[in-house]
């Protein structure tokens, strides 16, 4: 799907075209074959690198072809429970007269944020580029926000995390990787951005590019803040289990040991045998006396020692 949207000075909301004309921003989502064609020859593109943006395990990266400046970059996207949280490659191609943005996947977002936001003009191909790519960074800090107040919320509940929770974990550790894993290649776009080689940049574009530099190395580095944070409570989560089962066992085991000695008493006067203390009337009475006494005075050893 291809369409084609503009927005100049004088426009106060993007406008919806027929058809491209120069200055015009050109939104790809999930084309076809014909269409991939059509776009190649239209604008000069290189359409194996146009198909790129179709690849879910593209990585971010900045390829210069025929005065053409391909950049690519992984977007976040989530459910609303937030429970599946992953990334996709879109692609920004910038040439003379156009802008394009390809996805195999929707990315109307970019386009809300030029009709919400003042001063996104498609006819400053470099400037959008550049708030478009602060755009997605949005989308990565709002999600971190969200992982950032789970694992909060955690941490200060340790002792209570279920098992849900551990599986919660466990996908909190491959979201977090992922980023980090789509982030770190930005480095080396912005870097090749900011060398000017690309596009022309004016000094507040550099200033611009150097603030999403900072923003970029930030997320990268709370990431891996979370990610060991994540660890730590599920390292910490180990050892409360472990004691835990560690008290039943030794709660067991001295059950056990107690309720072995009224067991073996019982067991011997079982016995079809003469035995001391059976022929008076009172030998019952006896008998569940001394098997008192003795578990009561192994229960005073057992708490003495820490055992129960």
């Amino acid at each position: 799907m291809i369409k084609y949207y503009q927005r100049t000075i004088k426009d106060q909301k993007l406008k919806k075209l027929e058809h491209f004309l120069i200055g015009s921003l050109v939104h790809v989502v999930d084309p076809q074959e014909e269409e991939i064609k059509s776009l190649a020859k239209q604008f000069s593109l290189d359409a194996d690198i146009l198909k790129d943006a179709l690849d879910p395990y593209e990585a971010p990266r900045m390829e210069l072809k025929k005065d053409i400046a391909y950049i690519f970059a992984r977007v976040p996207r989530h459910d609303e429970e937030m429970s599946n949280i992953s990334t996709f490659p879109v692609m920004f191609a910038i040439g003379k007269d156009f802008f394009i943005i390809a996805s195999q996947e929707n990315t109307d977002f970019l386009l809300s944020a030029i009709s919400r936001r003042k001063k996104y003009y498609t006819t400053q191909r470099t400037k959008l580029f550049i708030k478009m790519f602060a755009e997605i960074e949005d989308k990565y800090n709002n999600l971190l926000n969200n992982i950032s107040r789970r694992i909060n919320y955690f941490g200060l509940n340790s002792a209570n995390i279920k098992d849900e929770d551990i599986i919660g974990f466990v996908k909190f550790e491959v979201i977090l990787n992922e980023f980090i894993s789509a982030l770190l290649p930005v480095r080396h776009v912005l870097s090749s951005v900011i060398s000017g080689k690309a596009l022309g940049l004016y000094q507040d574009d550099r200033d611009l590019i150097e603030d999403l530099q900072l923003n970029n190395d930030q997320l990268i580095e709370r990431s891996k803040s979370y990610l060991t944070n994540i660890i730590n409570i599920r390292q910490a989560q180990e050892v409360i289990s472990t004691n835990r089962l560690n008290r039943v066992m030794k709660v067991l085991t001295a059950s056990t040991v107690i309720l072995a000695l009224p067991t073996m008493i019982t067991s011997l006067y079982g016995m079809n045998v003469a035995l001391p203390f059976v022929s008076g009337s009172g030998s019952f009475w006896g008998i569940l006396a001394v098997i008192t006494a003795l578990t009561g005075t192994l229960l005073v050893i057992l708490k003495k020692s820490k055992i129960i």
